[in-house]
């Protein structure tokens, strides 16, 4: 923790661990500031590529990092039907998209789509999802309030306890690799930025990528995480326990990104939040 930080942290819990402050009485007004100020820094409004600051990070970090980069190579993982993967092309143009999508349906509608938007030989689509090991897994399917929400698909089964009501439907027996292993057999050396949005399964792919981070061959990494690590069992604190060293850390906003410059226990915010991870210098 920095000077600054410890000194402010010190002062709040001189201030607001005193027995007046946590009166019975005040206990709904802290409850709803807590909500109010979890909403206003973007935790839970990391759902839309639109609005949760990831096209900012695509048009203001990527793009520009990407220009220096003669074949600048993205790494799409968890594709669905391709909106983030022509964003890219949109906002990149320069580079060559590689999205993986697992599930055998929502692949060959992400194949249309390409397609259809002349984007099949810019952007490079794979049915095959990827983990710690390379394996044959079960990919669960669910509705959301009753309709079809591919966007959900996950490894780690869901439970029922959010908000929405999702229910699994469906379960298919999927393909995954690890990213060393599939980097090596595609003669692939350098990902010059890796998307994942996995549905709580981001940090075991990060786990099969060990020799890609030991040898700084990823310069960007952008992971959603929320509810679905909930599922997953997994904690912000693994993230950083796997980046932290190699990459500096940020929370993305609409339009920007906040440095995370140390952890902290309160940093457990299970709401869809999308954190950006940009390779330090010489790591």
């Amino acid at each position: 923790m920095q000077p600054a930080q410890s000194s402010v942290t010190t002062l709040l819990k001189q201030i607001l661990f005193r027995p007046i402050i946590k009166h019975p009485r005040l206990q709904r007004f802290w409850s709803q500031l807590h909500t109010v100020a979890i909403f206003a820094m973007n935790y839970g409004g990391g759902g839309l590529i639109e609005s949760s600051g990831e096209q900012w990070v695509l048009a203001q970090v990527v793009s520009k990092v990407c220009q220096g980069v003669r074949e600048p190579l993205i790494f799409d993982v968890g594709a669905n039907v391709g909106d983030y993967s022509l964003m890219v092309r949109e906002l990149v143009p320069a580079a060559t998209v590689f999205a993986f999508e697992p599930s055998g349906a929502v692949y060959q509608e992400l194949e249309r789509r390409l397609a259809a938007a002349g984007q099949s030989a810019n952007v490079k689509a794979f049915n095959l999802g990827f983990s710690d090991t390379k394996r044959e897994v079960a990919l669960h399917s669910y509705t959301a309030d009753g309709n079809e929400a591919s966007l959900l698909s996950s490894i780690d089964l869901r439970l029922p306890t959010q908000v929405v009501a999702v229910e699994a439907v469906a379960t298919e027996q999927i393909d995954v690799d690890t990213l060393d292993h599939f980097c090596e057999a595609h003669d692939v050396t350098q990902i010059n930025f890796l998307k994942l949005d996995v549905e709580g399964h981001e940090l075991a792919i990060l786990q099969g990528a060990q020799r890609l981070l030991a040898q700084g061959a990823i310069a960007m990494i952008q992971f959603e995480f929320g509810p679905a690590n909930i599922y997953s069992r997994t904690y912000f604190y693994d993230f950083w326990s796997i980046l932290a060293e190699r990459f500096d850390i940020f929370r993305i906003i609409p339009g920007g990104i906040v440095s995370i410059g140390y952890y902290g226990e309160h940093r457990e915010i299970f709401l869809t939040t999308n954190y950006l991870a940009i390779k330090k210098q010489g790591s």
